[in-house]
């Protein structure tokens, strides 16, 4: 995976902060009567509130914790959600620590949302907006890179208000919404007793112990938990735990002074030497010379 500390630095249109509205088509690309924008977000933004239309988040950089509708996710890098309507949500820096983080909002009009979402299925519109379980999914490196090149040529040309850019905004918008329409109607397959699982295990700071007890709430033995998950999500269940613990690693091995010892510990990895090699095979360099990058 490519260093954080090397990536292309994405702007942020207008004083998005400020206005106190961050998914608000006032201060987006291409121009605030278009169906479809977006803008690029650098900081928390710690204010629970709600949209009148959608918002896709997607995580370019480092990470956040997102509540939404009362539940924390830290969302880690590739990470993306839809935010309808109905959805109520904040953005926090992990532990209030700033770090690196990076994003971009892709704002969909309520009306455009639903045209799309009715191509689909005439009820899909009401089954989504009504769903109050967080949803989130991954999009690959490759995908991110050509979707945000996209965006960024946008923003190139001297008047973006163009019939051009804002094809090119919609096709963005709507490729990365089939891409959650996808994961969604695969997530909408999981098990209702396998959610909450999944959910609370998607915690860097999450013991053996911890894992176990939230193994043992569910109505499945061992192997049939094992077998679901990987038939589901596609990884193993310490392959998933593993990759929340590394993400967040990386990100305490950017922002903080903590030793290599210290974020075992804190990360509940069962050794220096295992974290060691759990992260070098994962990011391709050791946490030391990824500190010092």
């Amino acid at each position: 995976m490519e260093n954080i500390k090397t990536q292309k630095i994405y702007p942020y249109v207008g004083n998005i902060y400020e206005s106190s509205r961050i998914g608000n088509f006032e201060h987006a690309s291409p121009w605030k009567t278009a169906e479809t924008a977006f803008n690029w977000i650098n900081f928390e933004y710690p204010v629970y509130h709600g949209h009148v239309d959608w918002e896709l988040t997607i995580v370019l950089d480092d990470c956040i914790v997102q509540k939404l509708n009362g539940e924390e996710t830290l969302m880690t890098e590739g990470m993306a959600c839809l935010v309808g309507p109905n959805d109520m949500h904040e953005f926090r820096y992990p532990n209030g620590v700033k770090n690196q983080y990076q994003g971009v909002c892709l704002l969909y009009r309520d009306r455009y949302m639903k045209k799309l979402l009715d191509l689909w299925s005439p009820d899909l519109y009401d089954r989504i907006s009504n769903d109050r379980q967080p949803f989130y999914f991954t999009l690959s490196r490759s995908s991110i890179e050509k979707y945000t090149d996209i965006l960024l040529s946008i923003q190139t040309f001297q008047n973006c208000n163009t019939p051009e850019t804002e094809f090119q905004c919609n096709m963005v918008c709507s490729n990365i919404l089939l891409k959650f329409l996808d994961h969604y109607r695969q997530g909408s397959n999981i098990p209702t007793t396998l959610k909450p699982f999944i959910q609370n295990i998607n915690n860097p700071m999450i013991t053996p112990e911890q894992l176990k007890e939230e193994q043992e709430k569910l109505p499945y033995s061992y192997s049939q938990l094992t077998r679901l998950f990987k038939k589901y999500m596609h990884c193993t269940i310490t392959q998933y735990v593993n990759r929340a613990k590394l993400e967040y690693a990386k990100e305490l091995l950017s922002t903080t002074d903590l030793s290599i010892i210290d974020i075992t510990n804190e990360l509940n990895f069962e050794s220096p030497s295992y974290f060691h090699n759990l992260f070098k095979k994962h990011f391709g360099v050791t946490p030391a010379s990824y500190r010092k990058t």
